[in-house]
């Protein structure tokens, strides 16, 4: 294990079970992890990197929902697993990550111990908190609000204020027809808050503090 995750347990057993079973995998940004139907057979956490989590309609349709960082996992998985069920989420690498897959099979077998049930109840709760806030946004902001706030995200989970996406990008992943985010996105740059180039976007969190509300005229 790297130092990081060295102390992950401080139940030594538990330890030396997730060091035997668990799965190193690297992957570069942009990568599907895992798509909505698919069979879940390993629980993803994150070592270096993020993942980005999406709902994903019959349609294909998909829709942002949050973030995945180093020292979580998926609730969704894991309670997928749990139930062996097929997956409801669309997975993606974020920025390139390492990720510690461990099989899915020992996500009940490891509730014998206090420490895994501690950490898979905090990650539902902290996602549950996170999925709460999502609808907030989706049900009760414009979609200005919803664009920046996709934005900002996006920005502190990589850290970099350069996002390489395209408008087309956006617009999948908030649901949203391509010409309309354009139209928004034009208006953030207006407004000081990003700068549009070809296949990026470049986001000035300096105004992140800035209600959207205020600047609508």
């Amino acid at each position: 294990m790297l130092p990081y995750f060295a102390g992950m347990f401080t139940d030594p057993k538990l330890q030396r079970e997730f060091d035997s079973v668990v799965v190193r995998k690297s992957l570069p940004a942009g990568t599907e992890l895992m798509r909505t139907g698919d069979t879940i057979t390993h629980i993803p956490i994150v070592e270096k990197g993020s993942l980005r989590i999406l709902a994903q309609d019959a349609e294909g349709h998909e829709r942002f929902l949050y973030h995945i960082m180093p020292g979580e996992s998926c609730a969704m998985s894991l309670t997928c697993s749990g139930t062996k069920r097929i997956s409801s989420v669309m997975a993606v690498v974020e920025e390139d990550a390492d990720l510690l897959m461990v099989p899915a099979r020992y996500m009940e077998e490891w509730m014998v111990h206090p420490e895994w049930r501690r950490f898979v109840n905090e990650t539902q709760a902290q996602r549950f908190s996170e999925l709460l806030e999502t609808i907030e946004v989706v049900a009760f902001s414009k979609l200005d609000e919803q664009l920046w706030n996709y934005l900002v995200k996006r920005v502190q989970a990589t850290g970099n204020h350069v996002l390489k996406v395209t408008h087309q990008d956006i617009a999948n992943e908030l649901n949203s027809p391509r010409e309309v985010i354009t139209r928004l996105l034009s208006q953030l740059q207006r407004r000081g808050r990003v700068t549009v180039a070809r296949g990026a976007i470049e986001v000035h969190m300096a105004s992140e503090l800035r209600p959207i509300s205020e600047e609508r005229g």
